[in-house]
Formats: C-alpha cells, structure tokens, sequence
C-alpha cells in the first residue's frame, strides 16, 4: 500500500484507492502517519480528534471502534512484508510502515538528500532530490480532513516547512542558471508570501538576470513596505547588499557559466570566487500558494513540464451540510459529499472538464482546452448543471432551491492563467491546478449565496455568448452572477438530464400551445407527478423554451400556489396580473394604479365592463391582502378571468400553475373551466400538480374539449435520486469495545 499525506488523505494498492471509511478512521490514519513507526499514545489519539470540552462519553469506544475498521483495512490483500501494521502498543499504538511506502516519509528523506548536495556544491543533484521532493505534494498535507475542521500543529509545522524547501530549490535552481524555468514560481510564492525576505532576495536576482533591472529593484520596495507598514521593520542587511548590488550591476549576480561552484545566493560565484551576496531566510509564514516547477529545460520562459501556466477557467463547488441533517450521524457524512462529489464529477466530464481536487465538501474542476471561450463557456454550463440537478425548483419565475432541507450548493467561475502540473489529457493521475487563479475563485467562493453561482468578468466576457448574467450583490467580490444558461441543451436547463420519456410530454405541450395559435382556441393540460422535480422542471424548461422560440409572441405568465398557511389562494392571480401590467413588488399605489387603467385602456373592451373590471383588478392587487370575505374571492377571480381574455386577444397567452392541489376550491372551478367559459381566445393553461388533485377532483378536466391529463413518468437513477439514497442510514458493521 502506498500511503499520501501531501494533499488528500489517500491509500491505494494494487487494485486503486482504498476506502477508508468514515471521517473518524480517516482522522485516526492520518494522525497515526504523522507519527508513522512512533508510539501514540491513547490521551494523545483523544485530543487529536475532540477537544478537551467536545469528547462524548464514549470517546474511548468510538477510537476503538475506528482502529478495528483500519485494521480490516490494512489486512486486506495482497499482503507482503512491507505491509503497513496497526499494531497495539501501551500505551496506545504503533503504525508500522515502511517509509518508501509514505509519501511524506519519502519527501523528508529526499529533503535531506537534497539540502546535503547543496551544503556540498553539488547543486545539480540538489536541483533534482528537492524538485523530486516537492513533486510529491498535490495540495495542502490532509486538505480533505482540513476541510472538515482538523488544525493539528503538526500539519502547521509540515506546511511551513515546506516553504524552506521551495526556498532551497529556487536557490539550487539560480546556482545552475535556470533563472529563467523558477521566476514564474518565484513571483507567485512572493506575491502569497510578502514577508518571506529570502524568497524576494531569489526573485530580485532570478530579474536581474533576465535583464528587468527595474522589476528587481521594485519588489525590494515592495517588501519594505510589508515589513515597515505590518511589521515596523526594515529588511535586514543581506536584502539591503542585494539591492545595492543590482544598482552598481555588480558582476557577483550574473549567471553561473558553468555548473559545479555556489551561485551568487549561494556565497561563492561559479567564476571569479569572489563573495556574493546571500539573503537570510525569514521567517515562515503558516503556509504557500505557490508550487514551484521542476523541468530540465534551462532557459525556457515558458517551461511545459510539470508546471505551466495556461489560460484555463476553473469552477469551484461548496456543499454545505447545515443542522437540518444533523440526524444524519457524522461518518454518514461521508458517504452524502462522496455522492455531491461524484455528481461534480460526472457534470465536469460531460462538459470536457475534470475534477482536480476534492478537499471535503469543497471541488475544483478545470477546463483547459485550446479554446479559452469554449472552456469558460463549458465551466460556467458545468456548474448550472451541478447546482440545478440537486436542486428542485421552487416556481418558474424563481430560483431552484435545494432539494434536500439543509443541503446548500454553491459555486463560483474564474478564467485566466493558472498553473497545471501537466496537460488535463492525461490520465494517470489529475492534473494539479494552481495560481492566483485558484485562490480568486476560492475567495470569490466563499462569498457566493446558497443556489447562486458567481463569475469573474473575464468568465462573464468568454462566456457571454452562452449565458445572461446580473449584477451580483454588493457583498460579493465577483462582479457577476449567473442568470440563465442559453441554448437547447437539455442538461443544463434547471436540471433537465436524461429526461427520457418526458421528452414526450415537453413536445405534446409545445404541439398544444401551436394548435392554441393556430385554432385561436383555449387548451388545458394537466402534468401530475408526486415527486414534483419532473413536472417543475418540465413546466420550467417548457416556459424557457417559450420565451426563446417565440421571441415575445406569445406572453407566458406563471405562479406557484402555495401550501395552505403559507399564503392566500389568491395572490398567484395577484402576480400574474401584476407581472403583465408591469408593477413592481411593493411599489407606490398611485403608480399600481396608472399602470392598471393604462394596461386595461390597451386591452379594451366595453367602457361599463371596463369600470367594474377595473375595480375588481385593483382589489386583487390592494396590499396585504390575506383574506377575503366568502363571497369576494369568486368575483375577483372572474374579473381576474375576464382580464386574461382580453390579454389573450390582443397576444397568444400561456399560463403556467404549479402545485395546484394546494389551490382553494374557488380557484380549481375557475382553472378548470377556463377552456369552456373562454373559449374561442388563444390562451393554454398548463398546470402541475401531484396525486392531490385528481384525488380532490376525481373528474378533473375529463370529458371536456381541448383537455389532456398526463401522469409524468419517474425519473429513476437520476443525481437527486443518488443523493437522496446516500441520506439512507447504511449497514453498521457490529461495534467491537
């Protein structure tokens, strides 16, 4: 078994990636591999995974619970002698493992190797062990249990580390005059890390050499001002030598010509053997930004070996699990954010992106292909795509809401240049993905609403051609959110995947609304689906496909009823009134008032009718209007009915309902029998309901012209279905005290 701290906790043997099971047993693996080959005490396992004040009772029970399941883990086959053992061992336990077999065993012994060739000179072999080394990190040491909460000093330690060792590298990489292959790396650690003075002093020389004598001379001014405005300090002496160095151009900085002595970081030039000037590390900040390359190509600006930069657009996934599922028990945790990952997965994948890091409920996938317009435009469909499939729409005017209380997506957009550890095209393991690019979308990430998805404006700009975007709030570092994804892609549209026999009724209800067209005759469809995701996402995809088709021929007016307490009866006809006449919510009465008689002035009709209809309409859009007496919200709803007569003369009216079986018995007899008491008038009434309603009305719309009754058929399979699986309490393996 191979064993990797240095990023995501992973395991794997000959067969693939192990599980590992819940977080618990993850936590204590880690811990145990931290300390790999030493004895943990029993105390010290405890406060690893509670805090003093947060271990239950059975604290004891639970770590012995999860070292039992790891040691199923550990003995599955194929077995050898260099078999990781979970060994007891008082006071706690041992894991004794072989240290080629840990990937941060393996960097520390590569480290040395590498830090004992450049005390020597040998800066080639240098160069090589501390690249190797750095080579084994694929993000941040247990990003996945980081993400879930763990702050351990030892993943502290080890990161800060780390940053010496890029330090080492970049001063290996000057002795052998490969200035050129590290100034991209250098600029972005000191650009994360403003303090680090040995990391500037590298950038200055790695500048100077490539003839940017200005650029050189300006981050010393730039890290002055971090130490005198943060700290009260100024840089210290060796960081001063340098700077006077590049204004005399002394000859100690140039390049080595030949590789063997100490370059000009390093105390002794490769030439002449006069003293050059060396910059002391500062001290470590908590962890970097920045991977820097390992290529042997000297003098390529653009180096393509395991890190380059590329215009890449990348998009980042947040799921968040709040109280609502806290009868979810933690290590079924798992198992639900295994489901939203692979969700992500497959949506990336669908679209040419991939998923190239998963670190707890957060995803990253990138879209690097030739073509920066279409990798914006197939990131930003990706994460429609991810949030809409787990999301059950609330109405057609509003946006999809999670489908599972508690459960909140969120995601954000970033294109630009970032760093790949190699081409996307390979498969051996996905690429690493770095950059300001990254850390822009994790900030803009952490802004984002539920259901909202944010866009940088280069996204906004690449992409433009695929999407509508609005204004993100003020809040929010993103200047863009997404509005709606274009196009006839049924993926993409609120969550319409592999919608299989419902394509059917999507054409019966586009075939129905042209016959309405052509005949000048009023049509009743009733969709009725106990899930409620089928038809709201039908009803959805039907009014999108409407509004994009027609081009503003036909008016689409649409309202979900709501659930009995929630809200009047009346107030869906009060929104679709107000919507034709262009009102605003909340807005001056005198102003819903002009725009009432001047929408009816239009409409026409007999002056008398006209003066009570305009009565009847002004009550229904009256504010606060919660309840009615038993006698008014049946005259209202018929002047409501005579009102969408008028409109759909003057244009082609759709309307849409969804869960009608919450409506009131007044407005079920007016929904119903708008086919027959206006019938000679374009207008389509496409309604959604569950089992309710023909339950409520057992001859609901039956026996009457220009009415159809479709029972939507199930969706099995689907990514909502999978998720909804993985809530399920799964088989317990019997507990071992």
């Amino acid at each position: 078994m191979q064993f990797r701290l240095l990023g995501p906790l992973e395991v794997e043997n000959e067969g693939g990636v192990v599980d590992l099971g819940g977080r618990r047993q993850r936590a204590v693996l880690a811990y145990l591999l931290l300390h790999a080959n030493q004895v943990v005490s029993t105390s010290q396992l405890l406060s690893a995974l509670w805090a003093d004040d947060a271990a239950p009772m059975t604290a004891r029970k639970i770590l012995q619970n999860a070292v039992w399941k790891l040691r199923g883990v550990l003995a599955r086959p194929p077995r050898s002698e260099h078999t990781a053992e979970l060994l007891t061992r008082p006071p706690g336990y041992l894991l004794r493992v072989p240290p080629q077999r840990v990937d941060l065993l393996d960097y520390r012994q590569r480290v040395a190797a590498g830090r004992a060739a450049l005390t020597a000179g040998q800066v080639e072999s240098a160069h090589k062990s501390l690249g190797e080394a750095l080579s084994l990190w694929r993000g941040p040491v247990l990003a996945d249990l980081v993400e879930e909460g763990i702050c351990w000093p030892e993943l502290t330690a080890v990161q800060n580390r780390r940053l010496n060792v890029m330090e080492d590298l970049f001063e290996a990489a000057l002795a052998c005059g490969r200035h050129q292959l590290i100034l991209r790396d250098l600029e972005n650690l000191v650009a994360s890390e403003p303090l680090r003075e040995r990391a500037s002093g590298q950038l200055m020389v790695a500048l100077y050499r490539c003839g940017r004598q200005a650029e050189a001379l300006a981050v010393f001014g730039r890290v002055r001002a971090a130490l005198v405005e943060g700290l009260g300090l100024e840089p210290g002496r060796e960081l001063h030598r340098l700077q006077q160095a590049i204004l005399t151009h002394d000859p100690s900085l140039e390049a080595p010509r030949a590789v063997g002595g100490r370059d000009a970081m390093g105390g002794r030039d490769a030439m002449g053997g006069r003293d050059a000037v060396t910059v002391t590390p500062a001290a470590p900040p908590a962890e970097s930004a920045a991977v820097p390359a390992d290529s042997p190509a000297a003098e390529d600006p653009c180096p393509t070996g395991p890190h380059e930069s590329r215009t890449a657009s990348v998009v980042m996934f947040r799921f968040r699990l709040g109280e609502e599922l806290g009868r979810v028990l933690v290590e079924d945790r798992d198992r639900v954010l295994d489901a939203l990952t692979q969700v992500a997965r497959e949506k990336a994948e669908l679209h040419g992106g991939r998923v190239t890091a998963v670190l707890g409920s957060t995803v990253l996938a990138v879209f690097a292909g030739t073509d920066p317009a279409e990798g914006a435009e197939h990131a930003v469909r990706t994460a429609a795509a991810v949030r809409d499939s787990l999301s059950v729409p609330t109405g057609t005017l509003a946006p999809p809401q999670a489908a599972v209380r508690g459960l909140t997506v969120h995601a954000a957009v970033a294109s630009g240049a970032a760093l790949l550890s190699r081409l996307p095209s390979e498969h051996v393991l996905p690429p690493w993905v770095g950059g300001r690019l990254v850390d822009t979308c994790r900030t803009m990430l952490s802004h984002v609403q539920a259901g909202e998805i944010h866009a940088c404006e280069e996204t906004r700009r690449q992409s433009e051609g695929a999407a509508t975007f609005r204004r993100a709030c003020a809040s929010a570092v993103a200047p863009w959110e997404l509005h709606m994804v274009k196009g006839d892609v049924p993926e993409l549209s609120h969550g319409w995947a592999g919608a299989g026999d419902q394509v059917s009724e999507l054409e019966l209800t586009q075939h129905t609304l042209l016959r309405t067209q052509q005949r000048s005759a009023a049509h009743l469809i009733t969709l009725i689906d106990d899930s409620g995701r089928a038809r709201t996402r039908l009803l959805m995809e039907f009014q999108r496909r409407v509004e994009e088709s027609h081009g503003g021929r036909v008016r689409v007016l649409a309202g979900t009823v709501p659930p009995p307490g929630a809200g009047s009866a009346l107030s869906v006809p009060a929104e679709m009134l107000a919507a034709y006449c262009g009102i605003e919510p909340g807005g001056p009465e005198a102003h819903t008032t002009a725009q009432l008689r001047a929408t009816l002035d239009r409409l026409g009709g007999d002056r008398g009718t006209g003066g009570d209809l305009y009565a009847s309409l002004a009550s229904l859009l009256r504010k606060g209007r919660t309840a009615f007496g038993p006698a008014v919200p049946g005259d209202l709803l018929r002047a409501w009915t005579a009102f969408l007569a008028r409109a759909a003369r003057e244009q082609p009216l759709v309307v849409i309902w969804d869960d009608l079986q919450f409506a009131d018995d007044a407005l079920l007899d007016v929904v119903e029998q708008l086919t027959q008491t206006h019938a000679n008038v374009p207008l389509l009434n496409v309604v959604g309901a569950d089992a309710r309603l023909p339950r409520r009305r057992p001859g609901w719309a039956t026996g009457r012209p220009r009415t159809v009754t479709v029972s939507l058929t199930p969706e099995p399979g689907d990514d909502l279905n999978r998720l909804l699986e993985s809530l399920l309490p799964p088989v317990r393996e019997p507990e071992v005290v």
